[in-house]
């Protein structure tokens, strides 16, 4: 059978058919439950990117194991959605030990000194706050420069800073995350000093002056 014919058949029924070597099953179940894999992955890794790759991950591994499906025990959506907690969670765990998410919590920190000043440690104005982040800006190589306007200013993805670059997704996240990095350690340097307060004036002359 192929992809047509399949489209309105039964989860079971594609089953068998995949099982049978009608690979054409496996596009129509694909079609049918990426975008939830897709769901429950980015739920759980936080990441688009991370989650698409992990739609490829679990469908891979329904494709070599389809021997060990029995309807009797399941659903094949509850099936996958075992697959990809399980993937999505190992994952997780991953990044985690690579540290991943600690990066990313540079972007939450930096962004609220943008949109907040007043809350910032710095006490400056509104303006002060402006000058600082564009003279920082500045002090960023082009790359990483381009990825934290798209992404923290313009709001985009870092699937289309990816394609509006022309970089790797994995490229892109780079230049940003220590775009992000370079930013957070320049104005943690300026949040020392004014934490510091200004040096206390000598007094001039005598106590009648």
């Amino acid at each position: 059978m192929e992809y047509l014919e399949l489209q309105g058949s039964s989860d079971e029924e594609l089953m068998i058919q995949l099982q049978a070597g009608h690979h054409d099953a496996l596009a129509v179940i694909v079609d049918r439950y990426q975008r939830l894999v897709w769901s429950v992955a980015k739920k759980i890794v936080h990441d688009g990117g991370e989650a698409e790759d992990l739609v490829q991950t679990v469908f891979l591994e329904l494709f070599q194991k389809m021997g060990l499906f029995d309807p009797e025990r399941g659903t094949l959506k509850v099936w996958l959605l075992q697959i990809a907690y399980a993937k999505s969670i190992n994952r997780r765990y991953h990044l985690q030990r690579r540290r991943f998410y600690d990066q990313a919590e540079v972007e939450e920190e930096v962004i609220a000194s943008f949109v907040r000043p007043a809350a910032t440690p710095f006490r400056m104005s509104t303006g002060e706050t402006s000058r600082l982040v564009r003279e920082v800006m500045t002090t960023l190589n082009p790359a990483q420069r381009t990825a934290v306007e798209l992404i923290s200013f313009e709001g985009l993805t870092f699937e289309e800073l990816a394609s509006k670059t022309a970089e790797t997704l994995s490229n892109a996240k780079h230049h940003y995350y220590r775009g992000m990095m370079k930013l957070r350690e320049s104005l943690s340097e300026v949040a020392t000093r004014q934490s510091k307060g200004p040096r206390p004036m000598r007094k001039m002359g005598g106590p009648d002056a």
